[in-house]
């Protein structure tokens, strides 16, 4: 079954109300163990709520499919209406991942004042069964905290007019979903934590640090090791450093090349001028300066034509022709 058919059989499969249940996976205490995996004991609404979940983020999409299918490609980035597919046997942390949702009765349950634990939280999952046996997956990383704490005071929650002293602790399950797993196929909704979670970094960093290299080499980069390192490590500028590989004015990036930009927008780039007077920009590694010169080469700066204001963009989206 190819990927869009398991898009169509998943939707016959959600329709049907399978059965849930939900665990959490954090981070291994030592480096050399394997992830921890706790149960989640869930009430009516905590259900309803990964329902909910899964609905907005899945199951509104496929009756009819509105999701463009496309194979997975860790380099792309894909637009809001395209969904990656990857078969599953591809990534062996993610069929470890739901061989564990598999069996769930063995796992301790969650427990909240395991603080090690909860440091440690990384994401949770949720395993749909039919009656049959089928199963889905679904994935969401935590982002930044799980558990919410507070500010100095009481927490006080309004309940029917009245306030209410909250002693219990509470843990923040973000709404939305980062890939799905159903028949043979893993769908990747989003990319960055796909491969965060699922170890499928090291592919982009190799490409990160050859296009390093190749950038070096039309436009000489001073603490050039410091960058190669900095783009072979960090997610972000891996992407950012590839996606300027690729652009179609690549082959004539220069100093003379990107100098007016520089001038233009007073960008605080420093320029180094060796012994054998050849020109290079000078990376430095502090989060205020490490991205400046890769915004410079991705063309992140523009001025507006009717405004005559310059601007930093966010979005290489060009516009509709309607």
């Amino acid at each position: 079954m190819n990927p869009t058919k398991t898009l169509e059989a998943l939707a016959s499969f959600l329709e049907a109300g399978p059965d849930l249940q939900a665990a959490t996976v954090a981070k291994p205490a030592r480096k050399d163990n394997s992830p921890e995996t706790r149960s989640l004991n869930l009430a009516e609404d905590a259900e309803r709520f990964f329902h909910g979940v899964i609905e907005r983020a899945v199951g509104s999409n496929l009756g009819p499919l509105a999701w463009m299918v496309r194979d997975y490609d860790p380099l792309y980035k894909p637009d809001r209406e395209e969904v990656e597919a990857l078969e599953v046997a591809a990534v062996p942390a993610l069929a470890l991942a739901t061989s564990r949702l598999d069996d769930l009765a063995p796992l301790a349950a969650f427990d909240g004042a395991d603080d090690s634990y909860t440091r440690r939280l990384q994401y949770w999952g949720v395993v749909l069964t039919a009656p049959d046996g089928t199963n889905a997956y679904f994935f969401h990383g935590f982002v930044g905290a799980a558990e919410l704490h507070r500010k100095r005071g009481a927490a006080l929650r309004l309940k029917a007019g009245t306030f209410h002293h909250v002693e219990e602790r509470i843990f923040l399950f973000a709404d939305g979903v980062d890939c799905f797993v159903f028949g043979d196929y893993v769908f990747v909704l989003q990319k960055g934590r796909f491969r965060s979670l699922f170890d499928q970094l090291e592919i982009v960093y190799a490409h990160a640090t050859q296009a390093a290299s190749d950038l070096h080499a039309k436009l000489p980069i001073a603490n050039f090791d410091q960058f190669q390192q900095a783009c072979g490590s960090d997610a972000r500028l891996a992407d950012k450093v590839v996606a300027i590989r690729g652009r179609d004015y690549f082959d004539q990036l220069s100093y003379d090349f990107v100098k007016p930009v520089i001038d233009e927008f007073h960008l605080e780039i420093p320029i180094i001028t060796d012994t054998n007077g050849a020109v290079q920009l000078e990376f430095r590694n502090h989060p205020a300066h490490r991205f400046r010169i890769l915004k410079l080469l991705d063309d992140d700066f523009l001025r507006s034509s009717m405004t005559d204001h310059r601007y930093e963009v966010n979005s290489k989206t060009e516009p509709s022709s309607g």
